[in-house]
């Protein structure tokens, strides 16, 4: 019997999608307002929400979240050598590709049984930590930070320009800027100060990620085992540091302005903007180059020696740091989304011996089933509805969030790592003197738990993250000297490919965690499925009728746009979804009957 039969078993199917939601709220005299907003991202635009506005309260009462496209990767990986899927779940984005080329190894290692040696392990974090850099930076000052900038502020928020002319910006010692006004003028897009330095930060991102990768976007030296890295020299780490100090230099200006500026924000009464309950998912990120290991059961230690930890959080209290637990509880249900549920149960077990439900990515299947647009009542979404089953306490199925927000408190709270105080995230990043940088000396930063996920929030923690994939890269960077050092410099494990294996890989991407899941049979991918970045916020209603993350971000959430409401143009909406940094290329895919849809690409999208 190999190795599947042996986690082979029968189920039932996931409970028929229960369209039961009333539509939403036609528009009508009781200051009632449905608004529709798509697309609403500034990157991979495949996003779209429908909302309905109660005007008389100014809050949103109802609100889904929705894709309108399919691109199925995952069915063209069935029957190709699992070691492709490194190179091919890449190219689902553009913006974020390595979580996928890094999670994928790592399943790929799991489904081989390779583990790559210990300096093999820090370049694909170096490769790793290098996109968290440029991607942290897009992030707050080219896609959220715009939603706060002078153009916008002065037609969305007026009220708020006079006040940030008169408030001085507390940390100007850093970033330079002399008033919150003028932190706002410095976000104009393709014109501030802050907008356009972020821009050419991010080259050194880039060129950081191509020394270990060979190219980026996109990846080529991630192989199964290790890395292909030939003639690794000091020269080479010598580089990547050289890169990496000047992000150590921007993210000190970047955290400063970033904090003047949401204090600002949050003082203009945007506490409710964006609320949500304290269920959070992290999957960690940064190896203990040591500790790695492609046994499944030793995902348990390795996850807890990373740098950022893996946790899950419901209600405020964590409930378990174990990756092993985590994928145990993973449900990938259909709920309103356009696909079918038709599929059958092969895996009953994980290895440890774990039951792993019907849902679960290692039995689901990706079967669309196109349906028709603007159904709120029915089915309305290419994306699926992932949901954490919490198998070891009450079995309910929980909404999560995921993204900086969520491993920076995971990271905080859990305290398996020194900088955790149970409370915040304490660390130091030493000094950079660097031409064009406006704070050379060294700075300690802390991070503190807020009292609420929130919109404001998830746009700090991202800030915060910068500076702290600085700090532990710097680390990493430290460790490749001592194992170069003392003679480590094997990059690579040779191995036997077997026949049939399983794996399961997971890593930290900007916008959310990056979840593979491989199923080899004969020497080819039987079942492959991935969870990216935006998925699990993204998802749609469950057959339980609840909402996904973006949708419970919304539901019930204040308005402060300014102005007749028959004109709202959905500010606040936009603030809240571009909050999560959303990412919709690799979730979903391009599809839309015989139709032909063409959209204006303006350099700037704010809301006209």
């Amino acid at each position: 019997m190999g190795f599947l039969d042996k986690l082979k078993g029968g189920g039932a199917k996931e409970a028929a999608a229960a369209p039961a939601a009333a539509p939403a709220a036609a528009p009508g005299p009781g200051g009632k307002r449905e608004i529709t907003i798509e697309p609403i991202t500034r990157i991979e635009g495949h996003l779209g929400v429908h909302a309905t506005l109660d005007t008389g309260a100014k809050k949103v009462t109802d609100a889904y979240a929705y894709s309108p496209m399919f691109r199925g990767f995952e069915i063209i990986l069935v029957g190709r050598e699992p070691s492709e899927a490194v190179m091919i779940t890449q190219r689902a984005c553009g913006v974020c590709p390595v979580p996928h080329g890094f999670a994928s190894v790592n399943a790929v290692d799991q489904a081989y049984g390779v583990t790559p040696p210990p300096m093999g392990v820090v370049l694909r974090d170096f490769v790793h930590g290098a996109e968290q850099l440029y991607d942290s930076e897009v992030g707050v000052l080219n896609l959220e930070g715009p939603d706060y900038s002078e153009v916008a502020v002065k037609k969305f928020n007026p009220d708020w320009w006079g006040e940030a002319q008169n408030t001085k910006a507390e940390r100007s010692d850093v970033h330079g800027f002399a008033t919150v006004a003028d932190i706002m003028t410095a976000l104009n897009p393709l014109a501030g100060e802050l907008y356009l330095r972020s821009l050419l930060v991010q080259k050194a991102g880039h060129n950081m990620a191509a020394i270990f990768g060979g190219k980026h976007p996109h990846v080529h030296s991630f192989v199964p085992g290790g890395i292909a890295k030939i003639n690794l020299s000091a020269s080479d780490i010598e580089s990547y540091l050289t890169l990496l100090m000047r992000h150590v230099a921007f993210t000190k200006e970047l955290v400063t302005a970033t904090d003047d500026l949401l204090n600002f924000v949050l003082a203009q009464g945007y506490e409710d903007v964006g609320a949500r309950d304290i269920n959070l998912l992290a999957v960690g990120s940064y190896n203990d180059p040591e500790a790695y290991s492609a046994d499944y059961e030793g995902m348990t230690e390795l996850g807890r020696k990373r740098m950022v930890s893996p946790g899950v959080m419901l209600n405020g209290e964590v409930v378990t740091t174990d990756l092993v637990e985590i994928n145990a509880g993973v449900r990938e249900f259909i709920g309103r989304g356009w696909y079918s549920s038709d599929w059958a149960q092969e895996i009953e077990t994980d290895p440890a011996g774990n039951k792993i439900e019907y849902e679960h990515p290692w039995n689901k299947r990706t079967l669309p089933e196109p349906g028709e647009y603007g159904k709120w009542g029915s089915k309305y979404t290419w994306v699926t509805s992932p949901r954490w089953k919490n198998w070891k306490g009450d079995g309910k199925n929980n909404v999560l969030e995921l993204g900086p927000l969520a491993r920076m408190w995971v990271t905080a709270k859990v305290g398996l790592v020194p900088e955790s105080t149970g409370s915040s995230l304490k660390f130091e990043l030493p000094a950079a003197v660097i031409p064009g940088f406006k704070f050379a000396d060294k700075m300690e930063f802390e991070w503190k738990i807020p009292a609420k996920p929130n919109t404001v929030e998830r746009v700090r923690a991202r800030a915060y993250y910068n500076a702290y994939s600085a700090y532990c890269v710097t680390s990493l960077v430290m460790k490749a000297l001592e194992l170069m050092k003392a003679g480590k410099t094997q990059v690579w494990t040779p191995y036997e490919k077997p026949k049939e294996g399983i794996g399961f890989g997971a890593v930290e991407a900007m916008r959310g965690s990056c979840l593979h899941w491989c199923v080899m049979k004969d020497g080819v991918i039987s079942n492959y499925q991935y969870h990216a970045p935006s998925t699990w916020n993204a998802s749609g209603r469950d057959p339980e009728e609840q909402p996904g993350a973006y949708e419970q971000a919304l539901i019930q959430s204040p308005i402060t746009e300014a102005g007749d409401p028959a004109a709202w143009k959905g500010v606040d909406i936009v603030r809240t979804i571009r909050s999560f940094d959303p990412c919709l290329g690799c979730a979903v895919a391009v599809h839309i009957g015989d139709k032909v849809v063409k959209h204006e690409l303006l350099p700037f999208a704010t809301p006209e």
